[in-house]
């Protein structure tokens, strides 16, 4: 027997009228929709995007001694605690 259903706030629900007897035991299978109804990006673009995450990643990660700290930062974010 297959029931259908979704996931609501973290619980598998069966769809309306899905009947099952207290205590049953179940297996869950998961349909994999990823890319359903995804527009897929043309190759050049993805290329594009590829090639400018590259050149983001290959920037220096030598900061100067600003004197600007992890703390200013969460200060500047969050505010005074």
């Amino acid at each position: 027997m297959d029931i259908n259903g979704r996931v609501e706030n973290g619980v598998v629900v069966p769809s309306p009228g899905a009947s099952l007897p207290e205590g049953a035991e179940v297996v869950i299978s998961v349909r994999d929709d990823s890319g359903k109804g995804q527009d897929r990006l043309p190759d050049a673009e993805r290329k594009r995007i590829r090639d400018e995450m590259d050149r983001i990643a290959a920037l220096s990660r030598d900061l100067p001694n600003d004197g600007f700290s992890g703390a200013d930062h969460d200060r500047l974010l969050y505010g005074n605690p």
